[in-house]
């Protein structure tokens, strides 16, 4: 036995496919409505799938017309609401099965025809279980579907779903959706209201982005990025200093304290000789003093600091950094996290950086991820505002200002 599937716009128009391809001697097992993909699939009607089992039988059986009869009763069936009606007429489609074999014997004449017939008969019950075990199956799904529904309102329920796909929390969902699901009744079926509550939600949570500031000013302003290993703190930093040169014509040093890798500290001055810029390289907060006097005559519009990665559980290490933040109490400091971490670690990594200062936040690697809704957790979770968003290692292309309306459409399934 095989089994094979159709879609159509309607019931008639499907099992017509069934007839065409599979001919009379096909057996329906199921029939039901499957939602069009998308937020807005609820605008438009569903397609009717069938899935449809056939098998090479007798010709003399097709011709009896077993299976039109069966495809007949399950749409029927299909077009009701009830469960208890679906069965009954699988209990139906059951009985013409069981009608087939007084049919045929009448026919038999030959000892050849009767094994066929007898082959037939197991076929037939088997696919009669088959098709029983499915519509159970079908009945349990639709009553565990209406139990996991959270609203009465389908298009809140739609955004309820679509968000929690995205990878953002139930409780935090629950909060974004509350405003439209306060809503009286007859705006509750308003979609433009609903939509324009639930993206102006997220937009507020998200906030507006805080880069690096790219007016000249008479002081120079030190940036720290830091964060775990691995996140690409120092291809961020290679990004950002292309951006301030060459979009916004600022004059940019580097200072790089990550020696624990000696990679990246030839990374960056790799990436500083393109840029024609120097690179300080210092081993502790007391050799910093050494170099920012050097820095600051130099005329320097922006110094950024690249900082070893640190480990949230290791708490020596990160005493190295505070100390290190306290020699430049006006930096503003940049916490990089990467899409790729798992969102319970991303969120200890997050809690173990503020206790120690303020910060933006920095989201790397979102090319390799699909889920994008740790950024809207970590924003209500913390109110930190997104400064850059990077998505590929090119410099200085794969990095931009984090903008909220893009994040938000693409939480709500509509943006890329």
């Amino acid at each position: 036995m095989k089994i094979k599937k159709f879609e159509a716009r309607t019931e008639e128009e499907a099992i017509g496919k069934v007839k065409a391809e599979l001919g009379l001697g096909a057996l329906i097992l199921s029939v039901r409505k499957t939602k069009r993909k998308g937020i807005f699939s609820f605008l438009f009607k569903p397609i009717v799938e069938i899935t449809a089992a056939y098998d090479d039988l007798p010709k003399a059986v097709r011709q009896e017309g077993l299976a039109e009869q069966a495809i007949n009763e399950a749409a029927s069936a299909r077009q009701s609401t009830g469960a208890n009606q679906f069965a009954l007429a699988s209990q139906n489609t059951q009985a013409s099965i069981a009608k087939v074999p007084s049919l045929n014997k009448q026919q038999a004449n030959t000892g050849e025809q009767q094994r066929k017939i007898t082959d037939l008969e197991n076929k037939l019950t088997s696919q009669g279980e088959l098709l029983d075990k499915l519509m159970r199956q079908l009945s349990l799904a639709e009553q565990l579907r209406v139990k996991q529904r959270k609203y009465d309102n389908r298009m809140i329920q739609v955004f309820y779903d679509t968000l929690v796909e995205q990878g953002v929390t139930p409780e935090i969902t629950e909060r974004v959706l509350e405003d439209a699901n306060a809503l009286e009744d007859d705006s509750r079926v308003d979609i433009n209201l609903i939509s324009k509550i639930v993206y102006n939600k997220i937009i507020s949570i998200l906030g507006p982005a805080e880069p690096i500031e790219t007016v000249k000013t008479r002081r120079v302003r030190f940036v720290v990025l830091m964060g775990p290993t691995g996140v690409g703190k120092t291809t961020t930093i290679a990004k950002i200093s292309s951006i301030l040169m060459l979009y916004h014509n600022l004059k940019v040093g580097l200072i790089t304290a990550d020696t624990y890798r000696i990679a990246a500290i030839e990374q960056l001055k790799t990436y500083a000789e393109i840029l024609g810029l120097d690179v300080g390289v210092i081993y502790g907060s007391q050799d910093l003093e050494n170099h920012l006097d050097p820095i600051v005559d130099m005329n320097n519009d922006v110094v950024l600091i690249d900082t070893a990665g640190r480990s949230h559980k290791n708490k020596e290490n990160l005493k190295d950094l505070v100390d290190l933040l306290n020699m430049i109490p006006d930096a503003t400091k940049y916490l990089v996290l990467s899409m790729t971490t798992k969102y319970e670690d991303m969120l200890n990594i997050v809690n173990t950086y503020s206790a120690m200062t303020d910060f933006k936040l920095v989201f790397t690697k979102l090319d390799e991820t699909s889920l994008l809704g740790a950024i809207l957790n970590i924003c209500w979770l913390t109110g930190k505002r997104i400064a850059y968003v990077t998505n590929g290692q090119n410099v200085p292309d794969d990095i931009e200002v984090a903008h909220p309306e893009i994040i938000t459409k693409a939480l709500l399934g509509i943006g890329g």
